[in-house]
C-alpha cells in the first residue's frame, strides 16, 4: 500500500498463464491487473477463475481488468465497432466473478494506437465512441468503466467521459514518454481515476521502449507522484505496467525507496 492506494503490476511479468503470474505475485502486490489481450485465446476457463478467486480471499488482492487491445469503438467501420464492442462485453462477462475494481478500455482515434491525427469530424467520432460505451455500461456501472489515457490527448475523448461519468485510467508512464503534462493531468483527473498506471522508457535509437522499469523514470517526478497520492487521499490502484521479472523488482525498489 501506498498511503490508502493499492500497489499493482500485471498479469504476464513471467512468460506463462495467468493464473500462475497471480499465484506467484499474491503476497507481494495488492492488486494484479488482468491483461486480456484476445478472448479467443487470452481467456482462462472458469477453474482458473475460481482459483483467482480464492488467491483473493486468501491473499487481500483484487484484480483490475485490462479488455482487449484490437477493439476498436470508435471504428468508422461498423462492423469492426461492434465486433470490438462485443470482444470488450465477452472480456468483462469472463471477469465479472472476480468483482475487479475497475475495467479499463481503449478508445483510439482510428482502429489502433499511434494514428497520426485525430478524425477530421471530432463530433462523428465522440458519438461513435458513446454509442459503444453506453452499450458497455449495460454490464457494468459508471465508475467500473474506465477509460485509458493512451497516446493522444485526452481532452479530445474527455466529453465522452464526463458526460457517461466514466472513471478514468491515467497512464503516467504514457504521459512521461510523451513528454505531455502529467502534473497537470494528475491534478484534473485523480479525482476520477480508479487506476494509475506508471512505467519508464527505456532510451534506445528506436526512440525508447515504454513499460520499462522505473529506474528509467524521472525519479523527482515518481516522488511527486507517490506524495501526491498519499496527500490527496488517493484510494485506487497504482499499477507498475511493466512484463518483465526484473523490471518488476526494481521498480518496486524505487517505490519503496521514495515511499519509505
Amino acid at each position: 500500500m501506498i498511503g490508502r492506494a493499492r500497489l499493482g503490476t500485471t498479469s504476464c511479468i513471467w512468460h506463462d498463464h495467468m493464473l500462475p503470474n497471480v499465484e506467484r505475485l499474491a503476497g507481494r502486490v495488492d492488486d494484479v491487473e488482468l491483461l486480456v489481450f484476445d478472448v479467443e485465446s487470452d481467456l482462462p476457463p472458469p477453474a482458473d477463475v475460481a482459483r483467482l478467486a480464492a488467491l483473493a480471499r486468501e491473499h487481500g488482492l483484487s484484480y483490475t481488468l485490462h479488455t482487449p487491445l484490437d477493439a476498436s469503438l470508435a471504428s468508422a467501420d461498423e462492423t469492426r465497432r461492434a465486433r470490438g464492442i462485443d470482444k470488450v462485453r465477452r472480456a468483462i462477462a469472463w471477469g465479472a466473478p472476480l468483482a475487479p475494481l475497475a475495467c479499463t478500455v481503449h478508445v483510439y482515434l482510428g482502429d489502433r494506437e499511434h494514428d497520426p491525427a485525430p478524425p477530421a469530424d471530432l463530433d462523428a467520432w465522440r458519438d461513435r465512441a458513446r454509442a459503444s460505451l453506453e452499450t458497455l455500461l449495460r454490464d457494468l456501472p459508471p465508475r467500473a468503466l474506465s477509460v485509458e489515457c493512451i497516446d493522444y490527448d485526452f481532452a479530445l475523448i474527455a466529453p465522452v467521459v464526463r458526460a457517461l461519468d466514466l472513471s478514468v485510467s491515467l497512464d503516467v508512464g504514457h504521459l512521461l514518454r510523451d513528454g505531455r503534462s502529467h502534473r497537470a493531468a494528475v491534478d484534473e483527473w485523480l479525482p476520477r481515476a480508479r487506476i494509475l498506471q506508471l512505467h519508464g522508457t527505456r532510451p534506445g535509437p528506436d526512440g525508447g521502449r515504454d513499460h520499462k522499469s522505473l529506474a528509467y523514470a524521472p525519479r523527482a517526478e515518481i516522488e511527486w507522484l507517490l506524495r501526491t497520492l498519499q496527500d490527496r487521499q488517493f484510494d485506487g490502484v497504482l499499477t507498475l505496467e511493466v512484463f518483465d521479472p526484473e523490471d518488476l523488482e526494481s521498480s518496486l525498489a524505487v517505490v519503496r525507496s521514495l515511499s519509505s
